[in-house]
């Protein structure tokens, strides 16, 4: 210790808030389940490379309303943890998509939105992560080795491993992806369902005034 200077500690700044929770009504999360699959076996959605996405708009379906509604609520409550001021919010999309484990999403980005957030509806072992990558490159320009490196304030990637229920809600402007893992044989396949939120606002911040 150098007893000519007195420490004040560490502070993180410019860090980026995601927000956890867990939605443990069960008999939610299987309904959701079953109206996905029910989808799949009546309406074309997007068949893309091992995997399966509905249309966009389930935030207007009936059998999806109670879902959306605990989804929007859970979305202002971040809004408000964050004190976003706003008339409104409401969700501009939502979506599910199925694939079998073992499958990757590359890197991508939620444009013309505010915040996402993602809904894990069903997950078997072996499913593997949404993995939050920084979005300051920069941040790895030098990079020596620590004994303990935390996400928190180093470049890097987070994820955790997600359950039944689980709910990641973020900024859109937040990267994230799903690494390729190795394939479960006659596994379930994993479904996640995803929305976006936007605001009704007028901002009045000086020189970059607009209207929402």
């Amino acid at each position: 210790m150098n007893d000519k200077v007195e420490h004040a500690g560490m502070v993180g700044i410019f860090t980026t808030p995601v927000f956890l929770s867990t939605i443990t009504d069960e008999t939610i999360i299987d309904d959701a389940v079953d109206n996905v699959l029910k989808l799949k076996e009546t309406t074309p959605g997007v068949d893309r490379v091992n995997n399966w996405v509905t249309d966009d708009n389930l935030q207007t379906l009936p059998e999806f309303k109670e879902l959306a509604d605990i989804l929007l609520q859970e979305s202002k409550r971040a809004l408000d943890e964050m004190t976003v001021i706003r008339d409104s919010d409401y969700i501009t999309c939502m979506w599910a998509n199925e694939a079998p484990i073992g499958t990757a999403h590359a890197e991508h980005i939620h444009s013309n939105s505010l915040w996402s957030g993602v809904l894990y509806l069903r997950v078997p072992e072996g499913s593997s992560p949404t993995l939050f990558s920084d979005p300051r490159p920069i941040a790895n320009m030098i990079r020596p080795d620590y004994e303990n490196a935390s996400p928190y304030f180093l470049g890097a990637r987070w994820g955790q491993i997600p359950k039944k229920g689980n709910m990641i809600i973020f900024p859109s402007w937040l990267p994230h992806s799903v690494e390729t893992v190795p394939a479960v044989e006659d596994a379930e396949t994993r479904i996640v369902l995803s929305w976006n939120i936007m605001i009704h606002s007028k901002v009045q911040f000086d020189t970059a005034k607009i209207e929402y």
